[in-house]
């Protein structure tokens, strides 16, 4: 009887541990090249609904011009906000739900899903009918909003000025994963085109810099799940007891030593 006994404290000591590969990022898959490797392109940002965009069009006729370049609605330069995430000092035209904007003459035009670059050509070409050779200046305020949950030590939703974060970059700001996260099965949940996708990311591959997923969209959710061991952490009415089962199996095996001696 006396094997059973010592062997089970061994065996509760065991539930709930993590091993330390599970807790190291990038040691999956072929090592990394000591020569460098080349930085996949990341795709030009398009301007999306409630973008708040500073547009400012010039020519030799200012006066044609002038319908075109509104001010800021207030005294900071600040767009009064349409829809989610806050305005932007600067920004004279904001993007609406449906990725429109209203353009003095023109009236309703759709900018959504365009590049910068795009857009500003766009704009130039309807220009043409109301002013000759338009030189148009656009600036893009991104609203980038995206939300980390599950084991992160500060699981919440973030709204930044920028929109190039990658995966990396969103958990650090979440202050890292727990040592219970998953680092090789973390949920990406993203909304395009009318569709939601599913990605999976793994940490713990070399690859992972490769991933579609790897930069973040705006509006992506990130989910970051536990590891089976969690299980034994739960505060359940039978964890709270096991370190008083296996301290009194630790004394009854003591007690039985002493008494063969």
């Amino acid at each position: 009887m006396r094997y059973p006994i010592l062997f089970f404290p061994l065996l509760l000591a065991g539930v709930g541990c993590v091993s330390h590969e599970q807790l190291v990022n990038f040691n999956q898959g072929p090592e990394f090249p000591a020569a460098g490797q080349a930085i996949a392109p990341v795709p030009e940002p398009l301007i999306q609904p409630f973008d708040a965009l500073a547009l400012s069009i010039n020519a030799l006729d200012a006066e044609a011009v002038a319908p075109f370049n509104l001010p800021a609605t207030n005294p900071t330069g600040a767009l009064a906000p349409t829809g989610s995430g806050p305005a932007q000092a600067g920004a004279n035209y904001q993007v609406d739900a449906q990725g429109n904007i209203e353009l003095p003459l023109v009236g309703t035009f759709r900018i959504g899903g365009l590049t910068v670059a795009q857009a500003r050509d766009s704009i130039a070409a309807v220009l043409t009918r109301y002013v000759k050779n338009p030189f148009i200046t656009l600036r893009r305020f991104a609203q980038f909003r995206f939300t980390v949950l599950g084991e992160v030590k500060t699981p919440t939703t973030f709204t930044l000025t920028e929109d190039r974060v990658t995966v990396l970059q969103a958990i650090g700001m979440a202050g890292d994963l727990t040592n219970y996260g998953d680092r090789e099965h973390i949920l990406v949940v993203r909304e395009q085109n009318g569709q939601r996708l599913y990605g999976h990311v793994n940490l713990r591959d070399r690859n992972v810099f490769q991933s579609p997923f790897f930069y973040l969209q705006r509006d992506d959710v990130l989910y970051v799940q536990p590891l089976k061991q969690k299980v034994a952490t739960v505060a359940d009415q039978t964890t709270r007891i096991l370190p008083w089962i296996s301290a009194g199996t630790v004394f009854l095996n003591l007690v039985i030593i002493l008494s063969r001696r």
